[in-house]
Parts: structure tokens; C-alpha cells; sequence
């Protein structure tokens, strides 16, 4: 009977602590598209991380097409109650990735984003992207404090 008890005790005890958990976590699911999302928020402890997926954008060179995605990027972002200053780490893709290509990018990023805190950031150098003619795709995260009325 002792034995049933602490049994008892120990598993209200564990689903009081997951039912919290799940009532503090939240998911937002934003732009779904073909089998993913443009991006996922995440509120935990009032914090919002902003999850961007790969994007890609216009033009006929890597100039071009980096600075529509920093567009494409920003409306995602927007859409998530976040703005470009928010962005904490950056994944940069680009294809057939050529010594000059970094000067090209870090450029533009400059201008889009200043000098100042400048997210953590990867560039990585591949053969080919999902979308044919695209030179350049980028991943974000974004953090942002929210109130609790949110």
C-alpha cells in the first residue's frame, strides 16, 4: 500500500510537471508551403526564437540575389514580429562558391544590416540548390523578448 502511494505521488507529481511544460511552450507555424514552413516560432519563458528556412531570391547574380533575400528574409521575419537587427545566426549557401563570392555577400550584408552586432554567421560553398538558377540561399534565427500579454 506504501509502495502504491509513493507510485501515486511521484506520477502526479511528473504530469504536473509535463502538463507546465507544454502550457509554457508555444509553436507558430508560418507561411506553410509544400512540405515546410517559411518559418516556426518558438515562445518559451517569454522569449520568441524565429526559425527562418532556407530562402532564395531574384536576379542574375550573386549581388542581385542576395540582396532579394535579405528582402524575402525581412517579410518573414516581419510576419514574426521581428526585424533584421534581431537576427542571432545566419546559415549563407552559396553555389559554385568562389574566393570573391565572401567580399560580394559581406558587402551587402553590410549594408543591409550595418557593422554593429552582426549575427553569428556560416558561409558554406555547395554545387547545387533545390531551386535551379538560384546562386545563394539563407537561413536564419531571430530573437525577441516578448510581454506576457503576448
Amino acid at each position: 500500500m506504501k509502495r502504491q502511494f509513493i507510485v501515486l505521488v511521484f506520477s502526479l507529481l511528473f504530469s504536473s510537471c509535463a502538463t507546465k511544460l507544454n502550457s509554457v511552450l508555444n509553436k507558430q507555424f508560418i507561411h506553410v508551403g509544400s512540405g515546410y514552413s517559411k518559418a516556426v516560432t518558438v515562445i518559451a519563458n517569454n522569449v520568441k526564437t524565429i526559425y527562418i528556412a532556407g530562402l532564395t531570391g531574384d536576379g542574375d547574380d550573386l549581388e542581385t540575389q542576395t540582396k532579394s533575400v535579405f528582402v524575402n528574409i525581412k517579410m518573414e521575419l516581419e510576419a514574426a514580429g521581428a526585424t533584421l537587427k534581431d537576427v542571432v545566426k545566419m546559415n549563407t549557401y552559396i553555389v559554385n562558391y568562389q574566393p570573391g563570392n565572401i567580399e560580394i555577400f559581406r558587402r551587402v550584408r553590410k549594408e543591409i544590416l550595418g557593422e554593429t552586432n552582426m549575427p553569428a554567421s556560416t558561409v558554406v560553398g555547395v554545387q547545387a540548390l533545390a531551386v535551379a538558377n538560384k546562386i545563394i540561399e539563407i537561413e536564419a534565427v531571430a530573437v525577441i523578448q516578448i510581454n506576457k500579454k503576448n
